[in-house]
């Protein structure tokens, strides 16, 4: 047989270099998303279908019907019929590939094991490239990236290495065994076991010549010519194991005992009509035998349909079961709620009647009340006038009162002029004019910044470069009141406070010193690309607020800052900072601030946000919010949790701000949990700024202080330039404020006018008159800073 088989192999001419193979199973629609694969990823490829048939297992048996021609007859039909079948299969595999305009092929191996037989099919013919599934369907998922089926597997390892092989699932390709062309020395193949072994199994190959070829359509056609023109390679397999007596086909559950003796010993001398008669009873038991065994078939599915019927009948009753179940429930549910509704509705219809019967009875209180009104009405009325007389004979000696209140202070003021027991009193008075012109009639680009409580402006006032705060014009202040609260915050000074110029009454304006370095917040972000504050800075400038803090809590009364956060800390030109806005929220009515933002509202208490009610422990907050931004150089959005979080982890070293310098560690992790201690959302638990803050601050800030940098820095620090006299070049000791709006030392403004000059020292202008005003602000400020430094 292995002669036959090189035999026709040798007449076939077919180039397995060009050709993809696709493994295919007996369910067509399981095996066609792989061939689809195949046809989608191949175009104009030659594709051959590869295919292991499971022959029929048979079993030998001993008895009389061995013996029997007839038996090994219907054998060889139900063979037939089996092949006809796997044919019809190719056909379908082939037509598909048809329709998707592919040239195909179909070759096919009777084998037991499916892996078996496509490792034998590589072997022989030297397969290059192979299509297979890598898992059942019901296995698919997208994280499948290995193999699931063990025909995959087994092939996939055991395949020769010049195979490469493909393996999808569900149209997706899972895995990729790459073949190999290291020469022939490294391809092993699949070895036969020798022709006289008991385990050799001969197989059967079979090779479509051409999907589109056309069939023979006479009937006449020879049984023994398989449809598609293939040609047979070498029989189907024999069950190795058992001898060759007898066969027993258990496809169609039919025993069949085989009888491999061939009658050698027939008589030569039977007739001619003997053989019809046998040819004719063969021909008969092939039919019975085909007929009985449709005939099981057909009850076999008759019977499964049967089962699966009354299984569905069965689930149906119980879906009927629950179902009506179900319907009672309701109805039982919707007579309680109709039951329900009727007792409402009795209900109600007492309740309309007893409305009826209340209905008379308020008529006539109705009319009664209305003749009350109008009696009401016109008392009413007459009231009003009367009212709106009083009222303005109130607003006039309301005016009267304001007025010779002003007149008063003013007497009061020339009169006491060289008192200095209250040198904060003496502020400048602008007019609107004066404040108009000095903002360049409020130029939006000298605008430097806008809150809550104002705007802000840079300008020029007098020759003196100022701040201009324009507060809002809503309220309901008087003027008197406003001058009043103005002149109590006048009074109060302080190195690290904002000191008060003047004010404008008609405008509702004050006018502060102008600091050149900006605000905290500026430094801290590097605004305009400024240099980071170093480390020691920024801890004198968190003493200096808390000193400021202190000096305002201790006053009587008590003055809160209400605003607190680093734009409202300004540095000079050495950086010592200064708060700004200091009680400014007792010049705006309560309830009538507009700032909400989220970045405002990080630094406000928030006891605060919900009862409006500035105290000291406000300002707390607000100091413990402001020191982690001076440890951190971060956004206030998050910041508190962020601390929190890495002193829990032992990480705090990651949330200092390294553009400071190196951190003393074990001083800056105390400075963080007073921040903290600070922002506790309960006002009674957050220390106090002079027995507990200061404590910790002080010290921290003399050490800075002492230090050797802060020591050359304080060297290299200069008196700020409004200090020192136009004409001495000095600090001032008697700053006294001349006719042209400059400020001197009085020893050299009174020699210039002595001298017989009439016009401005600065300006060269002529002075309007001579007359020198102290300047106890100016001067108080000086001796502040002297104090300091």
């Amino acid at each position: 047989m292995g002669s036959l088989v090189e035999e026709i192999e040798g007449d076939r001419e077919y180039d397995f270099e060009d050709v993809i193979f696709v493994a295919v199973g007996k369910n067509v629609e399981k095996s066609k998303t792989t061939l689809d694969w195949a046809v989608d990823n191949f175009p104009g490829k030659k594709i051959c279908v590869l295919h292991v048939h499971r022959p029929t297992h048979v079993l030998a048996l001993n008895g009389k019907l061995a013996r029997s021609k007839l038996k090994q007859h219907a054998v060889e039909a139900f063979q037939k019929l089996e092949r006809q079948r796997l044919q019809e299969r190719l056909d379908e595999y082939l037509l598909i590939l048809d329709h998707s305009g592919v040239q195909a092929d179909a070759l096919w191996i009777e084998m037991d094991s499916v892996e078996k037989g496509i490792l034998e099919i590589i072997a022989r013919h030297n397969i290059r490239w192979l299509v297979m599934g890598a898992a059942a369907d019901k296995y698919y998922s997208k994280k499948l990236v290995e193999l699931k089926s063990k025909k995959a597997t087994f092939v996939c390892q055991n395949a020769p290495v010049s195979c490469h092989i493909w393996f999808a699932c569900k149209g997706r390709l899972i895995y990729t065994r790459v073949g190999r062309q290291d020469g022939s020395s490294r391809e092993i193949a699949t070895p036969s076991p020798p022709m006289d072994s008991p385990l050799r199994t001969e197989q059967a190959v079979m090779l479509s010549e051409s999907v589109l070829r056309e069939r023979s359509p006479e009937p006449q056609e020879d049984a023994n010519v398989v449809r598609g023109n293939l040609r047979p390679i070498s029989l189907y397999s024999v069950h190795p194991n058992l001898p060759s007596n007898g066969v027993v086909d258990t496809y169609g559950s039919i025993m069949l005992q085989m009888d491999e003796e061939e009658h050698q010993g027939q008589a030569s001398n039977e007739t001619d009509q003997q053989l019809e008669v046998s040819t004719i009873d063969d021909h008969n038991l092939k039919q019975e035998v085909f007929a009985e065994t449709m005939k099981r078939w057909k009850e076999e599915n008759d019977a499964i349909e049967a089962a699966c019927k009354a299984k569905a009948l069965e689930s149906l009753c119980v879906k009927e079961m629950s179902r009506r179940k179900e319907m009672e429930e309701l109805l039982e549910r919707e007579k309680q709620e109709v039951q329900k509704m009727k007792d409402q509705h009795d209900e109600f219809i007492k309740d309309l009647q007893m409305v009826k019967d209340q209905r008379t009875i308020l008529e006539s209180q109705i009319v009664e009340s209305q003749c009350v009104v109008e009696g009401l009405e016109e008392k009413m009325f007459s009231a009003v006038e009367l009212l709106i007389s009083f009222k303005k004979k109130r607003d006039d000696l309301r005016i009267e009162h304001e007025n010779a209140i002003r007149v008063l202070k003013n007497l009061r003021k020339l009169v006491n002029g060289g008192d200095s027991s209250f040198p904060g009193s003496q502020i400048l008075e602008f007019s609107f004019i004066e404040i108009n012109n000095a903002t360049r009639d409020f130029d939006p680009s000298w605008k430097i910044g806008e809150g809550k409580y104002g705007s802000v402006y840079k300008g020029l006032l007098r020759h003196m470069n100022v701040a201009i705060k324009m507060l809002p014009s809503y309220g309901s202040q008087s003027l008197l009141e406003f001058e009043n609260e103005v002149e109590i915050l006048s009074r109060i000074r302080h190195p690290n406070l904002v000191t008060i110029i003047g004010t404008c009454p008609e405008s509702r304006s004050l006018v502060f010193e102008y600091l050149r370095n900006g605000s905290l917040e500026e430094r801290l972000a590097c605004k305009n690309k400024s240099p980071p504050l170093p480390w020691q800075t920024r801890i004198r400038i968190a003493s200096e607020i808390c000193s400021a803090l202190i000096f305002l809590h201790s006053n009587k009364p008590c003055i809160p800052h209400g605003n607190l956060k680093p734009s409202k800390v300004l540095l000079d030109s050495n950086f010592v900072s200064k708060l700004i806005d200091s009680g400014i929220y007792r010049l705006i009515p309560q309830g009538k601030s507009t700032d909400t933002s989220a970045l405002s509202s990080v630094y406000m208490d928030p006891v605060y946000l919900e009862n409006g009610e500035v105290t000291r422990e406000s300002d707390v907050y607000s100091f413990g919010m402001i020191l982690l931004r001076l440890l951190t150089g971060r956004s206030a959005l998050g910041i508190l949790n962020d601390v929190k979080c890495s002193i829990e982890t032992e990480n705090f070293n990651m949330v200092l701000d390294r553009t400071a310098g190196n951190w003393p560690l074990e001083e800056a992790q105390l400075l963080a949990h007073l921040a903290i201690r600070c922002c506790d959302t309960q006002p009674l638990d957050r220390p106090d700024f002079v027995s507990e803050i200061w404590s910790v601050l002080g010290p921290m800030r003399d050490s800075c202080v002492n230090s050797a940098s802060c020591l050359e820095a304080k060297e290299l620090r200069c008196a700020p330039s409004h200090f020192v006299c136009p004409i001495f070049q000095e600090v001032m000791k008697d700053p006294i404020i001349a006719a042209d709006g400059f400020t001197y030392e009085a020893d050299a403004i009174r020699g210039w006018l002595d001298s017989g000059h009439d016009r401005s020292p600065m300006t060269n202008l002529k002075l309007e008159h001579c007359n020198l005003v102290p300047n106890y602000a100016l001067l108080q400020a000086i001796q502040e800073w002297q104090q300091q430094y």
